[in-house]
């Protein structure tokens, strides 16, 4: 949870693991109601210097309260589990752009008192040019969130670009995940690319959804007692994984 020690711990060892594969981490510190400290770790690496910026994002924080209990482990630690083996396997000859990994903190809290939501990922999108000035006015930005339970699927976000939602997709059909990647749009109740949008920027997310609840509407946290330590699933993570190395590394 953002502003405690096993949060800052965390922090300091993904820094740590970033920097010994290689990447450039520039840590973003910040302070919420004067009180409680959270800070986004971006990492850096570039085929070529100016070569257009690919933005790949995540929350790393818990939320504090929730009247339905959300697994820490598949929100947020799953995309940043994605990420963090992304930053291993990906070949970036083949990207030939500059691919930016932002872990966002203190972007899961929205509605309780005193917070809001997305405060990690607003600020980063406020001060990219400034802050982490290689990863300024990226091509393109993706969200990733709760990307790990067993069984989810993942449909396109109406809201977002629809160029980058069907290169995406493709990677997936390529791949022949049809099955958890289906070729469906829909209206997701929750985005992470959020500021992003707001910010103009072309964005698309990965955001799980499990069986279709009622209306049609895909359940974005799943209850306690369906979703246990036992429903997360290497099957999923490496799904959304593999999508994202096969757009990454297909030139988008």
């Amino acid at each position: 949870m953002t502003g405690t020690q096993a949060s800052l711990a965390m922090g300091d060892w993904l820094v740590e693991q970033l920097r010994r594969l290689g990447w450039d981490v520039v840590i973003q510190p910040f302070t919420i109601g004067d009180q409680v400290q959270g800070r986004n770790l971006i990492a850096v690496r570039s085929s070529s210097p100016g070569a257009p910026v690919l933005l790949l994002a995540t929350p790393y924080d818990t939320r504090l309260a929730t009247d339905e209990p959300v697994l820490g482990a598949n929100a947020s630690a799953s995309g940043v589990a994605v990420l963090l083996e992304l930053a291993r396997t990906v070949d970036l000859g083949l990207v030939q752009h500059t691919l930016c990994l932002a872990f966002l903190d203190a972007e899961s809290n929205g509605g309780l008192p005193g917070w809001e939501a997305g405060i990690g990922s607003q600020l980063l999108v406020d001060s990219l040019s400034e802050s982490v000035p290689r990863c300024a006015s990226p091509r393109y930005v993706v969200g990733l969130a709760q990307v790990g339970a067993a069984e989810a699927q993942f449909f396109q976000n109406e809201a977002a670009d629809p160029a980058l939602n069907a290169a995406l997709w493709r990677s997936a059909a390529y791949l022949e995940l049809e099955a958890i990647f289906p070729a469906q749009s829909r209206s997701l109740p929750f985005s992470p690319t959020a500021p992003f949008v707001a910010a103009g920027l072309p964005t698309a997310d990965l955001v799980g959804a499990g069986a279709l609840g009622e209306g049609g509407d895909p359940p974005l946290t799943e209850r306690a007692e369906t979703l246990s330590a036992e429903t997360l699933s290497a099957e999923t993570l490496g799904a959304v994984g593999r999508v994202l190395e096969s757009w990454l590394e297909s030139g988008p």
